[in-house]
């Protein structure tokens, strides 16, 4: 006969997480990457050098972010695992567009191309940036 005991029927406490905040590395793969971008973009670096980013873009900025997404998933963190993970394939969708789509296109093509793929990126930032306004009302 079973005897009903109600503290052996209560759920165990789910563990402590023991993934470090992974926002500090998301977030120095996103500006130091983004850094570099821009300063081709703004004409501080020749156009050229954009080959200079890919590595950084495809390693750092892409794999860096992805990563940080992953375990801000594994944390609970919706929006930094959002925002990370997005970013992350930006800059692993830029590389591809850049090293591998825009060797095989026509030269005058290639900035209407870039441009629309940054333009839609702005609009998914902005679409982050009102996101985010809706954190703690305690901090307005």
């Amino acid at each position: 006969m079973a005897v009903n005991n109600p503290a052996a029927a209560a759920p165990a406490a789910a563990p402590a997480s023991l993934i470090a905040d992974p926002a500090p590395l998301g977030l120095i793969a996103f500006g130091m990457t983004t850094m570099m971008l821009s300063c081709i973009n703004a004409g501080i670096i020749a156009a050229g050098a954009t080959a200079a980013v890919l590595p950084m873009a495809a390693a750092f900025g892409g794999l860096g972010q992805i990563l940080a997404g992953m375990w801000e998933f594994k944390r609970g963190n919706t929006f930094g695992a959002t925002a990370f993970t997005a970013y992350g394939a930006f800059w692993w969708s830029y590389f591809l567009l850049v090293d591998v789509f825009l060797a095989k296109t026509a030269p005058a093509t290639i900035g209407p191309i870039v441009g629309l793929y940054l333009f839609l990126w702005g609009i998914f930032t902005l679409y982050m940036f009102v996101a985010s306004l809706g954190g703690p009302r305690a901090l307005w």
